[in-house]
């Protein structure tokens, strides 16, 4: 399969434009994990249950992260050292974590390859929202 290692940009471009829609941000985020296009990412998560222009639930991203082989968990002490805190905080420190992760905040996902943070976040730098969960992707 060919890998893709498009920019949060870029994939919102693409779900936008070609798919019409919205609330794509776990979308994205599995998009960035598995390095996929934004259809195969919309097109996995139509499977495992995410009605168009919705949310998803947790056990849908484990459910899409299946699929291709990817499985996630949390990292307990990315956990303990960033659970509370707001995403300025973690994005000022990310740039050091090797690997991709789910940041997951009140009703939004934040996907980290590599240290990069693919998400419309990065460039707002005023994120005040506290951080729930950080998983690791394997």
């Amino acid at each position: 399969m060919k890998h893709y290692k498009l920019s949060y940009d870029e994939l919102a471009k693409q779900g936008r434009r070609y798919y019409n829609d919205t609330n794509f941000c776990t979308v994205i985020a599995l998009a960035v994990a598995c390095d996929l296009p934004f259809g195969k990412a919309y097109h996995t998560f139509k499977r495992v249950g995410r009605q168009h222009r919705r949310g998803t639930l947790r056990r849908q991203a484990w459910d899409a992260l299946a699929e291709f082989g990817r499985d996630m968990n949390m990292d307990e002490q990315k956990q303990a050292e960033w659970e509370g805190r707001t995403v300025n905080q973690m994005l000022k420190d990310c740039k050091h974590w090797k690997g991709r992760y789910f940041v997951y905040i009140n009703q939004h996902v934040i996907a980290i390859r590599d240290g990069v943070c693919e998400d419309w976040t990065a460039s707002e730098r005023c994120c005040k929202r506290k951080i729930q969960a950080v998983y690791k992707i394997k």
